[in-house]
């Protein structure tokens, strides 16, 4: 009889977990936001739909499995402290230095020279023209800040989702904080 009630309560145990949580959550009890520090971006948007000049292939390739931190520069004088951010927070994730990558996208024409000089400066980081300016449009309506202004700093998962943006004033350790838990 005493191995029934033990073999009951084990079998109950999981069960009973669920039903209360269940309930704990349908009453409204849930968590209230999120722990982030970054910003979601209003709607889920996929970068396979943006494709490079010739509209044939895809502007990012996202085979490699790394995380993507990318700045989408309109001028370059206001970028960049979020481009040397972006490189000090992939410095500073020591052994998860090798799952994340960077890239820049920009579409202004006459950035083109100045692009050739940041690939000096940083050859670490993949620099990606968005000739029709797709990509800048559909960040600037899934955001809250002025893509156009700011410069933010943005992340990209492995599978090519959009995931959330840091407002410039975010702190940078706040910064790092979110990158170890999505890496």
């Amino acid at each position: 009889m005493k191995n029934k009630f033990f073999l009951a309560a084990i079998l109950l145990t999981p069960i009973l977990v669920v039903v209360f949580s269940s309930m704990y959550f349908s009453f409204g009890m849930s968590p209230d936001g999120t722990k982030n520090n970054g910003v979601f971006f209003e709607n889920y948007f996929e970068f396979n739909q943006f494709k490079n000049e010739e509209e044939k292939r895809d502007l990012v390739e996202f085979e490699d499995g790394k995380w993507v931190l990318s700045v989408y520069i309109t001028d370059l004088d206001l970028s960049k402290e979020s481009i040397y951010l972006m490189r000090q927070l992939n410095v500073a994730l020591n052994r998860d230095i090798n799952k994340l990558k960077r890239i820049v996208f920009y579409s202004d024409n006459t950035l083109d020279l100045k692009m050739i000089d940041l690939k000096n400066k940083y050859p670490r980081i993949e620099i990606i023209k968005d000739t029709n300016g797709a990509l800048l449009d559909v960040l600037q309506e899934n955001s809250k800040i002025n893509f156009n202004v700011e410069n933010p700093i943005f992340v990209i998962d492995p599978y090519g989702r959009a995931v959330m943006y840091f407002e410039p004033e975010t702190d940078p350790k706040l910064m790092l904080k979110d990158l170890k838990v999505l890496i």
